[in-house]
């Protein structure tokens, strides 16, 4: 995969999560999980940017 596969892939993951938080059924704990793998989300999203942009592309 290259970079703007992987990182479509993310940010659509990503989205799905967003969307589940819109739902007013969830659990606290629910709530939670689905915010902090939104926030893991984020955060691998910065790593291969930064790996991406620091590196350079490699073939």
């Amino acid at each position: 995969m290259n970079y703007k596969d992987i990182i479509v892939n993310l940010e659509e993951n990503k989205r799905k999560l967003v969307e589940r938080l819109e739902k007013k059924d969830l659990t606290r704990e629910e709530y939670e999980s689905i915010q902090n793998s939104i926030q893991n989300y984020d955060y691998i999203i910065e790593l291969t940017e930064m790996n991406h942009f620091e590196r350079g592309n490699i073939n």
